[in-house]
């Protein structure tokens, strides 16, 4: 007899498959608005980041125009570190950090960028005025190229030409006049209606040991304008390097009468003076003269080496005092055709021993141009 109590269970539940396919629709569309909205709050946060990055860079830069460098970097940091994607951000605190005089520091900044994107243009750049301010040319005259050559965000033309002219000011403030002519010459032709971009271009010419091709670019601002008086300036000079010095001083006159108010006009015109006063090898000089002049030169460059070999190695000065004492001496034991040669030979060996050792001095300016001359 069965018990009554004792029941079958009940079927499992059961789903057709068109509500078990509604069930996993409803549950994708879930978990997908889900990801969407996190998404939308990821994009929102991150867009709310970059703002904040970006105001925190324009306030660290208007900072840096006002002059308070300090709290500049601070926000600049902040900028940097909010958006690392940026590397302008980081680039301009390494430059803020370096005009600090912190090099060290600066260059750390610069390096992870650099490892990441090396033709980052801005980056190159800032490194190659690090290495400037450490005293390391060579490494900087690189960085200054990969930044003249590297990729540049805004106004590219602009940043390269930037870049490059810091190189040019390098070179010619070492002395590198081989490669200082390197980078003008595929310049020499740009922006042939930028008058002062073209005196700028000029007068480096001349500072690398080119100044016929300085008078060429000169001469051409002059057939535009001819009552220009810093292109006839600029003409002078040119010719004084050349050894041209009456031609020069004619220069300065014809910039004179054009601009008489001028003061660095007469300046020049002295400067010309000088050098016809003091070159032994001027034409037209009778011997008598060649050979005061060429004793006069002597003397003066063992006066400007003293001002520091002296200094840097007394035993250097005891020689150049040897050497003026024996000029003093009479002269009758040689011609005067090779006194002259001599006096001018050993003048000019002195003027090389002080090449490196000296610093330029505005006294030496008619000396310097005088001995440049006689060493072409």
């Amino acid at each position: 007899m069965s018990d009554p109590v004792a029941q079958e269970a009940p079927p499992p539940p059961t789903a057709t498959a068109s509500e078990f396919i509604l069930t996993l629709t409803l549950t994708a569309v879930a978990i997908l608005v889900l990801i969407i909205g996190d998404t939308a709050l990821a994009k929102v946060d991150r867009e709310a980041t970059r703002a904040t990055a970006a105001e925190e860079y324009r306030v660290g830069v208007n900072l840096i125009e006002h002059k308070r460098l300090p709290d500049a970097i601070e926000h600049l940091r902040t900028a940097a570190t909010l958006d690392r994607d940026k590397p302008v951000y980081t680039v301009a605190l390494a430059q803020a950090v370096l005009a600090q005089g912190r090099t060290n520091d600066a260059e750390q900044m610069l390096i992870p960028l650099l490892e990441r994107d090396a033709t980052d243009g801005g980056a190159n750049l800032a490194m190659a005025r690090v290495l400037t301010k450490q005293g390391r040319i060579e490494e900087a005259k690189s960085y200054y190229h990969r930044a003249i050559y590297g990729l540049w965000a805004g106004d590219a033309a602009r940043s390269r030409a930037i870049a490059r002219f810091e190189l040019i000011d390098l070179l010619a403030e070492t002395g590198a006049r081989q490669e200082l002519l390197a980078e003008l010459l595929p310049i020499q032709d740009e922006s042939p209606e930028d008058t002062v971009l073209r005196k700028r271009v000029a007068n480096y010419f001349v500072l690398a040991g080119s100044p016929a091709k300085a008078s060429d670019i000169y001469r051409d601002l002059l057939r535009k304008n001819p009552r220009d008086a810093d292109a006839y300036v600029g003409l002078g000079r040119a010719a004084l390097a050349m050894g041209n010095y009456p031609v020069a001083r004619n220069d300065f006159l014809a910039a004179q009468r054009i601009a008489p108010e001028d003061s660095s006009i007469k300046s020049t015109i002295k400067l010309a003076d000088s050098v016809i006063a003091i070159d032994p090898t001027q034409r037209g000089l009778g011997l008598d003269e060649q050979v005061r002049r060429s004793r006069q030169l002597v003397q003066m460059t063992i006066k400007s080496a003293h001002r520091c070999l002296d200094v840097e190695a007394p035993s250097v000065g005891a020689a150049l005092d040897s050497v003026a004492r024996s000029l003093v001496a009479p002269a009758g034991v040689v011609s005067r055709s090779q006194s002259i040669d001599e006096n001018i030979s050993l003048a000019g060996a002195l003027w090389r021993m002080r090449e490196g050792r000296c610093t330029s001095r505005p006294d030496d300016q008619a000396l310097a141009l005088v001995q440049d001359r006689i060493a072409q």
